[in-house]
């Protein structure tokens, strides 16, 4: 399927109004991330708040990381739960009954 920068090409102009890509389209962030999960113990993934400073400590020197790399994919990952819970309770389906048929005019594929 290509990189990150293939599937942003994918992507509508109007969606990505001010979404910018680093010049070799985010692989390597991707790639970075990837190496923390992997560095984590299943419990650990499955329950990301028993990370304290000495598991991130460990996590980072087992992805060749910093910790501060480590406590961004946590913020990213905290924030991502926080907006997908917000989005239960109907406001998701709300939300696609709003174009009630379908994707708006200009969408790739339409």
């Amino acid at each position: 399927m290509g990189g990150v920068g293939a599937l942003m090409d994918k992507l509508p102009q109007a969606a990505m109004k001010g979404a910018s890509l680093p010049a070799d389209g985010g692989d390597k962030d991707v790639r970075r991330q990837i190496a923390i999960i992997n560095s984590m113990t299943r419990k650990e993934r499955r329950n990301p708040a028993l990370l304290d400073g000495s598991r991130r400590r460990r996590i980072a020197a087992g992805a060749g990381v910093q910790v501060q790399d480590v406590n961004k994919l946590m913020k990213q990952f905290m924030d991502m739960q926080k907006m997908m819970k917000s989005m239960g309770g109907g406001r998701m389906k709300r939300m696609l009954q709003a174009f009630k048929g379908g994707m708006p005019p200009g969408f790739p594929g339409q």
